[in-house]
């Protein structure tokens, strides 16, 4: 299995110039984004249409020409509707080695003691502009765009810093975080079991929690109800096998933890809108 797994692994950029740029239309395998975090920080960049982005259990709508900050570390998942995005994820910490007067405020935002303002429309002209000019820069990749990177992005935590475009996050205190490890353990329970039957019971005994405040909890983080997103989870996992095993269609809904061919393919409808055998017509796989 590739590409879906929670907490990803997936290098962004190179160690020397640790940034990439991913742009998603709804041909894009993850254009619907999944619950997930990475060590990174990253940019979204609304092109068309509208998005829903969930970050630590608060939503935000985003639509043409919005931008989002996500920090290090905090759980996010995003819903598009008729949307193209592009997706800039870099190594923030890499910053923190190159000009030490940058150091103090850099860590601030890493140990979550600043809290980045997270949206930014055409309204904010200063620093939408200084970003719109970091996405064209390293879609375009002219000699020397990386040196330009560099300059702007040092450039946009100027204005943050001289706008006050950041929040003095003091009450991140060990509840909150106690709140994202719980999450990010459970999904993790997920993800290894996934292709077991597990029940509700099992998830809420995962976290030692009772079922009743364990779903309200999960709900409060993630904005789905935890079967619907162990659901979810397996139908991703699903499609994954689909593309890239030569099981049968029968073989992988028993492989991905549902008892019976009928039930899959219901749960399949449900978050595709189209049969698994559809979806192998679409993709022109073969089964």
């Amino acid at each position: 299995m590739k590409n879906i797994e929670f907490k990803e692994k997936i290098s962004h950029g190179t160690k020397a110039f640790p940034v990439a740029y991913y742009p998603v239309n709804y041909t894009h395998p993850r254009y619907n984004m999944d619950i997930h975090w990475h060590n990174e920080c990253e940019f979204i960049r609304i092109l068309q249409g509208s998005f829903e982005l969930n970050i630590n259990a608060e939503t935000y709508y985003l639509s043409k020409g919005d931008i989002a900050f996500i920090n290090s570390g905090f759980i996010h998942s995003g819903i598009p509707k008729n949307c193209a995005y592009e997706c800039l994820v870099f190594d923030l910490s890499y910053f923190r080695k190159e000009i030490n007067f940058s150091n103090t405020f850099i860590n601030s935002i890493i140990s979550f003691k600043k809290e980045i303002q997270i949206l930014y429309s055409e309204k904010d002209k200063t620093s939408h502009a200084i970003l719109e000019n970091i996405f064209q820069t390293i879609k375009n990749q002219a000699p020397g765009y990386k040196l330009k990177f560099y300059g702007l992005f040092y450039y946009f935590l100027g204005i943050v810093k001289e706008l006050n475009l950041f929040t003095n996050n003091l009450e991140f205190k060990s509840k909150d975080q106690k709140k994202l490890l719980q999450i990010k353990k459970v999904i993790l329970f997920i993800q290894q079991k996934y292709m077991y039957d597990i029940s509700l019971k099992d998830l809420a005994d995962s976290l030692d929690l009772n079922m009743n405040y364990f779903c309200k909890f999960f709900k409060e983080i993630t904005q789905t109800s935890p079967i619907e997103y162990l659901n979810y989870y397996r139908i991703e996992c699903a499609k994954e096998k689909l593309k890239e095993s030569q099981l049968s269609i029968t073989e992988i809904a028993y492989d991905c933890g549902f008892n019976d061919l009928s039930h899959f393919t219901k749960v399949f409808k449900k978050y595709t809108n189209m049969t698994p055998r559809n979806y192998c017509k679409q993709q022109n796989i073969t089964k």
